[in-house]
């Protein structure tokens, strides 16, 4: 039986008996470290409920350095009127244009923990990531399956409809989601596969 599996019984049983949910302290129980391919591609995480890898950050300078900071830019994102593809190359980094877009494409064609299908997550893969309890000791993420994480704002993939110059974040700080203009400079933390089990971010 899969470890999702388990928890998805565990979480409908408590259910039925009325008992506190057990998904507060899924986060402390649902990682694995990725065995690394080579030692210079990086390490991964991957979230046994939802089934999504995500990258892990380094404190050492490079494509993966924590400090590391990427303005919004998706070259397909516009249409005949306005243009939604943000800001390319705005932010501070090393070894890629410090975009969202461009970001991706380095990760890629380095083939981060053996893989080249990485990708900007959206709104409620970055929540499925991000554990409440620890609000009062931010970041709101288990710090052990991801070293180097920031309590500060992380963008998704999800442009702010409404507006064309804007784009949603995910604040690791409070646990929360909210809207900035694509052109600030941001971190960002790339993710692959296609996930199981997500919860949808409450509008």
């Amino acid at each position: 039986m899969s470890v999702r599996t388990i928890l998805l019984a565990a979480i409908f049983l408590c259910g039925c008996e009325r008992a506190p949910s057990p998904m507060a302290d899924l986060h402390d129980s649902k990682y694995s470290a990725v065995e690394v391919v080579t030692s210079a591609s990086g390490d991964c995480t991957l979230d046994q409920f939802t089934g999504l890898m995500w990258e892990v950050k380094s404190d050492e300078p490079g494509l993966h350095d924590w400090r590391n900071t990427y303005s919004w830019f998706d070259l397909e994102a516009s249409n005949d009127e306005l243009d939604y593809r943000g800001a390319a190359g705005a932010g501070e980094c090393v070894n890629s244009e410090c975009d969202t877009s461009d970001f991706v494409r380095a990760v890629n064609e380095a083939g981060h923990c053996g893989f080249h299908d990485w990708r900007v997550p959206s709104r409620d893969e970055l929540q499925s990531i991000s554990d409440l309890r620890k609000a009062e000791s931010p970041p709101t993420i288990n710090s052990e399956y991801f070293p180097f994480a920031q309590p500060d704002e992380y963008w998704s993939a999800n442009d702010y409809s409404f507006q064309f110059d804007a784009a949603w974040v995910w604040n690791f700080r409070f646990g929360h989601d909210r809207v900035d203009w694509k052109k600030t400079p941001k971190f960002l933390r790339l993710v692959r596969g296609e996930a199981e089990q997500l919860i949808p971010v409450k509008e």
